[in-house]
């Protein structure tokens, strides 16, 4: 089976749908002319897509995705990286969108990201709640209306108190501060915005 047919019978109508909800919640974080990193792109790179007349350069980062340049945004397979290939205070905003859960070592990840940010940047993150992990469990395994193997790759569904101890653990290598916490989509879902100080 080919890429893109594996792409077609994994993410349905109803991943997209819950993608684009994640979405409304990020978009306002795309700064007009800067430089965006998307960790965690997936294999079509939408999000930086969906903004690449807005933004100066964007750069994705999956595993899963072949190394290549499309007009101002380019995408590349981190699976045998260790960080990031790109200056160090370059970067105006990172997003994770819907990554955090799957990560083994977040922190490690997150101060990789923090090197390559400017002060004053921001690492906007979605991630599903606590509440979620029933829910999206039942979605997959018994109903199988959304990515089974997406739900069966996480690791850790986040409270809040989970993402400020992880926000303090990075103060002792990196000044950052939780700038918002906010719960959406009948609270299964988190937004999470850290900035360098």
């Amino acid at each position: 089976m080919d890429e893109k047919s594996e792409s077609k019978i994994s993410w349905n109508i109803l991943d997209k749908i819950i993608a684009k909800f994640r979405y409304v919640q990020v978009d306002k974080y795309i700064i007009e002319d800067s430089d965006v990193v998307d960790i965690g792109c997936g294999q079509s790179g939408s999000f930086l897509h969906r903004h690449k007349e807005k933004i100066s350069k964007g750069y994705g980062f999956d595993f899963k995705i072949k190394d290549h340049k499309t007009e101002n945004l380019i995408f590349i397979n981190n699976s045998e990286l260790d960080g990031f290939p790109l200056k160090n205070d370059s970067i105006d905003t990172i997003f994770m969108n819907a990554l955090l859960e799957h990560l083994d070592n977040p922190e490690k990840i997150l101060l990789d990201a923090l090197k390559i940010l400017k002060s004053g940047g921001r690492i906007v993150m979605t991630t599903p709640t606590p509440i979620s992990k029933p829910i999206l469990e039942f979605m997959a395994y018994k109903l199988h209306i959304i990515n089974e193997m997406e739900i069966r790759e996480h690791k850790h569904y986040y409270s809040k108190q989970d993402i400020e101890n992880l926000v303090s653990n990075l103060n002792q290598f990196v000044p950052v501060k939780l700038e918002k916490y906010k719960k959406f989509e009948l609270g299964v879902n988190s937004l999470i915005v850290i900035k360098k100080m």
